[in-house]
């Protein structure tokens, strides 16, 4: 079956500034009309309201440009564009049904015709503004008078981020898909604020982790949705000048959820007319009293761009992308140019020099193989599509020849392959029939270094499944053999470990003893497998006898799904509270085991989803140790031959 990569960024932008058509009738519309929008033809249909229009203005329609709705009365009908060198970029809002569309620039003016079809998709990006118990809704700002609108100010950001993902993914040849937002009666993006539970001091005490684990639990509890992704913005974030720390803030997005701090929010503009201005505003920031999150350019253009990037990547993690090595990318530290897709000029940072003219192929967007995963993820699927839930992908170790098997019954869309957190490489399927099973050989897993491969499939369906290379191969280092305790809790408050004193964990132990050994063949343990009678909400344990032949230091490297503690002989070793897919070598602790029997208790608590754990020991020196049936702990043998293996 024939596969095809995504198509190139460069090409895709160098499409996006093409005319559609013959090459000849695309030199006659050059000669005939002064204004010409390259991407979109009259007549098209979109499923987002604010849409991006690109194209050419000749030298002689020299007034200012501008786009006027016809077919709308709110205040956004007539909006300004961006013109330089012949060129003009110009944002629009759009109300259901045809909208017609003039772009005027003096005498000159073109017609443009838009459909504009809402999604029908129920799965959406909701958007929620955080206050603390007391419901101060007032951000931090360093502008006089600043009306602190930070409903209008979310409004804008998020039309901007869902034109901004369906823009790049019909640059990259995926066609204008996109995520469906929540929106009021009169098209404003509907803002839930929430009211916290708790003052914004003991938010400030929290750790990202915990206070990202916290608001979760809030939203979920306070307005719960099966199908939605909950992107929060704190209105509590404030710099302290004195310490010149910023408190309640974070960008931690992953699962249905995603948290930002708010403390850059004045920057950003308040409505689409303002769009341009804000991303030309080289006011320089006051340091001395604002968090400067502008990738060191100091102004208010940076400050904006780098933030609203910034929530936009969080929001990605929600959708399932990983980072990416591609250093405009959204998913990078590509977000810091966040306002290049909507200029053409960058102004100068706050240090000096000159403004800079914006190469397209620099511009931030989601790279080929973020725009492929997306185009097969349910949340972009723009139609109320009802899905087949049934015969999911599958990912397997094939040993002989060696390589990855993928079984997508319904069809194979999109496979990722990640190293140390980013996308590495991809293979995207596409062109015809997707295919029902793939093989992909060891040899072209990451040049060959199969054993840091993390992958992710999904199908024509929308349905995922992930897996990394250690959780599907044999490895003798890891510790694939455990006695399940019967004993298990439930965890439903995520946001903290279940209370267990020396008497609780003894007992645990006890009961775990009396059990048969379980041996797992891959080197992820799967709890899913070993309980199956329990998968959601619940805390459970794995034990094991460690014999040692003397009195030594170890280090014990775990990974896990979700949350995670390991005890040593009833001393905690590792305490990891967190929502997160597993990877070996998470966590790691220096311990010293004593000669003879030690005992080896790990719990780890699941959320919903993915369930398990990976475990394996090194000596001092960080050679692997392997562990015996009978509890023995020795060096590691190496096989002979196998080149590859272990």
């Amino acid at each position: 079956m024939r596969f095809s990569r995504s198509i190139a960024v460069a090409a895709g932008i160098a499409a996006a500034f093409t005319f559609a058509g013959s090459p000849a009738r695309a030199a006659e519309e050059r000669a005939a009309a002064p204004l010409r929008v390259l991407n979109f033809k009259d007549g098209d249909t979109i499923a987002y309201p604010v849409p991006l229009l690109r194209g050419a203005i000749d030298a002689e329609a020299v007034a200012p440009l501008r786009v006027v709705n016809t077919s709308s009365d709110r205040p956004t009908r007539d909006l300004p564009a961006l013109v330089h060198e012949g060129k003009f970029k110009a944002l629009t809002e759009l109300v259901p049904g045809p909208n017609r569309l003039l772009l005027r620039a003096g005498a000159h003016e073109l017609a443009l015709t838009l459909d504009f079809r809402p999604q029908a998709n129920p799965r959406v990006v909701r958007v929620f503004y955080l206050t603390d118990s007391g419901g101060d809704t007032t951000y931090q700002t360093t502008i006089d008078g600043d009306p602190r609108d930070f409903a209008a100010k979310l409004d804008t950001a998020f039309k901007l981020f869902q034109c901004f993902t369906a823009e790049t993914l019909n640059d990259a040849g995926m066609g204008r898909a996109t995520f469906n937002l929540e929106f009021t009666a009169d098209g404003r993006v509907d803002v839930h604020v929430h009211k916290g539970e708790r003052t914004a001091e003991a938010y400030y005490a929290l750790e990202d982790g915990a206070w990202w684990s916290c608001m979760y639990e809030e939203i979920r509890r306070a307005l719960p949705h099966a199908a939605a992704k909950n992107v929060a913005i704190a209105a509590y974030t404030r710099f302290d000048p004195a310490t010149r720390r910023v408190r309640g803030h974070t960008a931690l997005g992953g699962g249905d959820f995603a948290l930002f701090g708010g403390g850059s929010i004045f920057t950003w503009p308040s409505n689409l007319a303002d769009v341009f201005r804000a991303f030309g505003d080289a006011r320089p920031v006051d340091g001395d009293r604002v968090h400067d999150d502008s990738a060191g350019r100091g102004t208010f253009w940076g400050l904006a761009a780098t933030t609203m990037g910034a929530a936009l990547h969080e929001t990605g993690h929600t959708l399932d992308l990983p980072h990416s090595r591609d250093p405009f990318d959204i998913m990078s530290r590509g977000f810091d140019h966040f306002n290049r897709f909507f200029t053409f000029v960058e102004p100068p940072p706050r240090d000096g020099g000159r403004p800079r003219a914006i190469d397209p192929a620099e511009a931030a967007r989601f790279a080929p193989h973020n725009a492929t995963a997306l185009r097969a993820h349910r949340w972009l699927a723009l139609e109320n599509r009802a899905f087949r839930d049934a015969d999911g992908p599958r990912i397997a170790y094939s040993e002989e020849p060696e390589g990855l098997r993928v079984s997508a019954p319904n069809g194979l869309r999109f496979l990722g392959i990640d190293a140390g957190g980013d996308t590495a490489d991809h293979r995207a399927f596409w062109d015809g029939d997707a295919p029902k099973e793939f093989f992909l050989p060891a040899a072209e897993i990451l040049g060959g270094a199969s054993s840091n491969a993390h992958f992710r499939v999904t199908d024509s369906e929308g349905l995922m499944a992930a897996a990394n290379w250690a959780s599907l191969s044999p490895a003798r280092d890891f510790v694939r053999a455990w006695r399940f305790s019967p004993t298990t809790h439930q965890w439903n408050a995520t946001d903290a470990f279940l209370p267990l004193d020396a008497a609780a964990l003894s007992a645990i132990e006890t009961a775990a003893a009396a059990r048969p050994l379980q041996t797992s063949r891959a080197s992820f343990v799967d709890f899913a497998q070993a309980l199956p009678e329990r998968t959601n909400s619940v805390a459970a344990y794995a034990f094991r006898i460690v014999r040692s032949d003397r009195a030594r230091k170890v280090k014990i490297l775990a990974g896990s799904d979700d949350a995670l503690r390991v005890w040593l002989n009833g001393a905690l070793v590792i305490n990891a509270l967190a929502l997160r897919p597993a990877d070996p070598d998470q966590d790691s602790a220096l311990v010293e085991l004593a000669a003879g029997e030690n005992r080896l208790l790990v719990e780890v608590s699941q959320a919903d989803g993915g369930w398990g754990l990976y475990l394996r020991i090194e000596d001092e020196r960080g050679r692997k140790l392997a562990l015996a049936d009978d509890g023995m702990l020795r060096p590691l043998e190496r096989r002979r031959g196998g080149a590859g293996r272990r």
